[in-house]
């Protein structure tokens, strides 16, 4: 009967979504990941099979985090624009300015991948839809409400903030001031 693991899980895989955050899955070594997280090689692989598995399990991670904002704004905010609007500021105009210059986690592993690993660029992906639906969702309450055109495809409008919102992360990687991003996101909304 193997030994249970003696470090705590969701701590070796924070350690890891953050140096796969700041560094892109390909420049993150076996060995800054094992550094990171404290772990040895033998029990990296014994928890997560490979690195491709340990990644997976960080971007989970990583959406688990992003749902708190999500909670807080898209879904608790009842004037769906506000709530829109709070979310691109809270997920864009980070404080913390080493935070906000990583962009985010999944849009850059879309990007990562694209043309080099179609699984890992689907999975990242994947992970996108959530958000995507979400807004579509609140894009045609305001529609109900009167708040918006009633003729535009919430569809292309949620696909359009999701764009928007890719933008903003890439904006901010470029270590784009809070301000400029401030009104990137009002004249993004005001094509709405």
């Amino acid at each position: 009967m193997p030994r249970p693991p003696e470090y705590n899980r969701l701590e070796v895989v924070n350690a890891a979504m953050q140096v796969f955050w700041a560094e892109g899955y390909e420049s993150s070594s076996i060995q800054k990941l094992l550094s990171a997280m404290g772990l040895n090689r033998g029990s990296l692989y014994a928890a997560f099979g490979d690195k491709e598995g340990l990644f997976l399990e960080a971007l989970d991670l990583y959406v688990e985090e992003v749902a708190v904002t999500l909670k807080a704004t898209l879904w608790s905010i009842d004037d769906p624009l506000l709530a829109i609007r709070s979310f691109l500021e809270s997920v864009c105009l980070i404080e913390d300015e080493a935070i906000r210059s990583r962009g985010c986690l999944l849009f850059n592993s879309i990007s990562e991948f694209a043309h080099v690993n179609h699984h890992l660029a689907d999975q990242a992906e994947q992970r996108t839809k959530p958000l995507n639906a979400l807004f579509e969702k609140r894009l045609s309450e305001a529609q109900s409400l009167g708040l918006l055109d009633s003729e535009k495809s919430p569809k292309a409008m949620a696909d359009y903030l999701l764009t928007l919102a890719v933008g903003l992360r890439m904006h901010a990687k470029m270590n784009t001031s809070r301000e400029t991003l401030q009104g990137i996101i009002n004249v993004g909304l005001s094509a709405l």
